[in-house]
């Protein structure tokens, strides 16, 4: 991971140095990428690839397939068709379009060399998704709001009330989920058939969990009801976190989140869902980095670019977060060992202790206690500086993916 510390927190660029555009897409750094192609005198057909990028990456799907076919046509060279390629593979799987993501990760591969380190996952994300190929696009509609009331697990994040084929359940609440999880149990439970593949899921402590497939054709949210809902299926044991004693059932991962428009949870637990949009109130400080959500976060004066996780009870950074760092805080710094548990066991991780951690999002802040910072950078991510958990948002918080924004309460 590349340090951030050089780049402003409004990015000033002459207009047609589309070599500064493309050395921003590289780094990951989509809010500054964002701002640069939002000042006049850029050309059109010069940025029309990386304002598809930055449609796909900020919540506006149908633009960026239309564009990214459009760039596509042009016949690019090989590296940038790879990425225009999966660009739209990303675009397609958030629009519900299984297949065609799968079609256009199967381009990705033709222009991607047979070394390539990310090659194998690229092929396992393909045949995911043609597993998925005859399954409609998930839909929702909205009926009269129904109160609904989250409760704390024993992993200190929230349980979320659901139904599911006319029977109740209670789900994680996780944006850190790429998918909608069930053990086979619950499954089963829910009369869900299931879907062979030859495929594998990356648990959160990096553990390949071999995986199936199942679709709820009815689930319930309050007053939300969504249709032919994708969810992973993993063993019991997968998602049974031992040194707890908890067995995770069910999770509720970000294309649902993302389908219900504007979410949010108070501090008590109360579950709001908003069907209307809000009101225009600023640019956005969230963005897709692939499946994940990336929350723009400041340090005293540093943007960073954190991974938001609601499934995760506490947050931590990663070794770019040094830099960020004042004097006195990189003085009280300590040796510690992380822990963390989740879908693939338990690891423990060498890191050290940052005592106490200022965030700002947007006009609040945070302080977070005991913050680890990890030895090492996420693995194959180049666009996080860290994770927020729930210890970062105990006081309530509000999703709005429309206007692709996070808010404390």
């Amino acid at each position: 991971m590349r340090p951030f510390l050089a780049f402003l927190c409004c990015l000033l660029l002459p207009p047609g140095e589309i070599t500064q555009l493309q050395e921003l897409r590289e780094k990951g750094l989509f809010f500054q990428l964002r701002e640069a192609l939002e000042q006049p005198g850029w050309k059109d057909g010069e940025t029309l690839f990386y304002r598809a990028v930055v449609e796909n990456r900020f919540g506006r799907e149908s633009a960026a397939i239309g564009d990214l076919q459009k760039f596509l046509a042009s016949r690019p060279q090989p590296p940038l068709q790879r990425t225009a390629e999966e660009e739209l593979a990303a675009a397609f799987l958030r629009a519900g379009r299984y297949g065609d993501s799968a079609r256009a990760l199967g381009e990705a591969l033709r222009a991607t060399p047979a070394d390539d380190a990310d090659r194998a996952d690229t092929e396992n994300s393909q045949e995911l998704y043609q597993a998925l190929s005859d399954v409609p696009p998930q839909s929702i509609e909205f009926g009269e709001s129904t109160p609904l009331q989250a409760s704390r697990n024993a992993l200190g994040s929230w349980d979320v009330p659901v139904e599911a084929n006319g029977r109740a359940g209670e789900w994680i609440f996780d944006t850190g989920a790429n998918l909608s999880t069930l053990t086979e149990s619950e499954a089963a439970r829910l009369g869900l058939a299931t879907r062979e593949t030859q495929t594998f899921v990356n648990g959160s402590t990096g553990k390949r969990n071999p995986l199936r497939l199942a679709v709820a054709p009815d689930l319930r949210l309050g007053g939300a009801h969504l249709k032919n809902v994708v969810f992973l299926v993993l063993s019991d044991e997968s998602l049974y976190v031992a040194p707890l004693k908890y067995q995770i059932r069910g999770i509720l991962g970000l294309p649902v989140l993302q389908a219900l428009g504007c979410v949010g949870i108070s501090a008590k637990g109360e579950v709001r869902i908003e069907p209307q949009a809000r009101p225009a109130a600023g640019p956005p400080n969230l963005f897709f980095d692939g499946e994940d959500l990336i929350v723009d976060v400041r340090h005293g004066e540093h943007r960073l670019q954190i991974f938001l996780d609601t499934g995760a009870n506490a947050s931590f950074v990663y070794p770019s977060f040094r830099s960020a760092l004042t004097r006195e805080e990189r003085a009280a710094l300590k040796s510690k060992q992380d822990t963390t548990g989740g879908a693939g066991g338990v690891v423990t991780r060498m890191a050290e202790a940052i005592p106490s951690l200022r965030l700002e999002i947007l006009d609040r802040s945070v302080e977070l206690k005991d913050v680890s910072m990890l030895s090492k950078p996420a693995a194959g991510k180049t666009a996080r500086d860290g994770v927020l958990g729930m210890d970062g948002l105990q006081g309530g918080f509000t999703l709005d993916f429309r206007r692709m924004r996070l808010s404390l309460n």
